[in-house]
């Protein structure tokens, strides 16, 4: 490939040719941009959008269970996904909160539950027959009221596993309620957790509800979800016609089987050639008819002048239990 010159760099050949100084040519300016090292491994925008499918049903289902137990309209949104340091997390937190730890088995890693007490207290004014109101100025939760409690946060771990299990089967049983000067010491600061948040309404009330899941967690998450969102290409209507045409032409092994027969050993041993072994079973008795080892039918024995075969009585279906049934 030519390279054309630029009219500096031809001066530069002419002074070298006639032994004078080479002018340096310098090179043309980069272009520097800032990197912030606390973006990356953030979740790309494929990965947000196989999580938020996953939890598109887990706010519905929890809308309705927990509308269903406290007998009241409720409505729940997934409104943020992000990837970020716990200790980031924990500054956006408010100083009086209600959290609480999810052990989650056989992983034997902990999920984390934040609550909004502006949605707390409602919820447990409802359970104790109440209306549903909000208090005035935010308090923190006594004994009796964190036990309260507990119902609706066993709601949540119900969902929250029967929305992971086609997934990532894991169980979520709840754990311990956690003060604000525990909370802390739970993940490593500089850990980086997933954090989903959702809205909680209720009575014209809202809060957040947030659910932070350790990097061990959300990793095996993400690459189970990668591996799982990967579809195959559907054939086209001229390929299924093709394959369909050649598994016409292909060749099956068919075999009329016995049912279990009780031997003896003795009859056996002691068998000689030529020698009849009675089986106990009657030819007008049905038999198994298999495909390629595989149990399809179940039909009698026939002869067709000098040729051998099996005459078709019923399909066999094959339920849960493995055991063949006719139809």
């Amino acid at each position: 490939m030519e390279k054309i010159l630029n009219q500096e760099e031809i001066d530069q050949l002419f002074r070298a040719a006639q032994g004078g100084p080479a002018k340096p040519v310098l090179d043309a300016p980069h272009s520097v941009s800032a990197c912030n090292f606390r973006q990356a491994g953030e979740l790309s925008k494929d990965q947000v959008r196989q999580v938020t499918l996953l939890h598109e049903s887990f706010a519905p289902s929890l809308a309705n269970s927990l509308g269903a137990f406290l007998r009241v309209g409720f409505h729940v949104s997934l409104v943020a996904i992000e990837q970020i340091n716990y200790h980031e997390f924990l500054s956006r937190l408010p100083e009086q909160t209600y959290f609480v730890t999810v052990a989650l088995t056989p992983m034997e890693e902990i999920t984390l539950v934040q609550l909004d007490l502006s949605v707390v207290f409602p919820m447990i004014d409802l359970l104790l027959g109440g209306s549903g109101k909000a208090i005035p100025e935010p308090r923190d939760l006594t004994e009796i009221e964190e036990q309260i409690l507990e119902s609706v946060v066993m709601i949540l771990c119900r969902e929250l596993q029967n929305t992971w299990q086609p997934v990532l089967p894991v169980m979520f049983h709840m754990g311990q309620r956690q003060k604000t000067s525990q909370i802390s010491g739970l993940i490593s600061p500089s850990e980086r957790v997933l954090n989903l948040s959702f809205e909680l309404t209720l009575n014209e009330v809202s809060g957040v509800l947030n659910l932070v899941f350790p990097a061990v967690v959300s990793n095996a998450l993400l690459r189970k979800l990668a591996a799982g969102m990967v579809q195959r290409r559907k054939p086209s209507a001229d390929q299924s016609a093709r394959l369909y045409r050649r598994l016409l032409e292909c060749n099956f092994g068919v075999e009329l089987d016995l049912p279990h027969v009780q031997l003896r050993i003795r009859d056996v041993v002691e068998m000689q050639r030529g020698q009849v072994l009675p089986l106990r079973h009657s030819l007008r008795d049905p038999m198994v008819i298999s495909v390629n080892s595989r149990p399809v039918f179940s039909g009698v024995p026939v002869r067709c002048g000098p040729l051998r075969g099996g005459l078709i009585q019923s399909t066999l279906s094959t339920p849960a239990n493995g055991k063949t049934e006719a139809k």
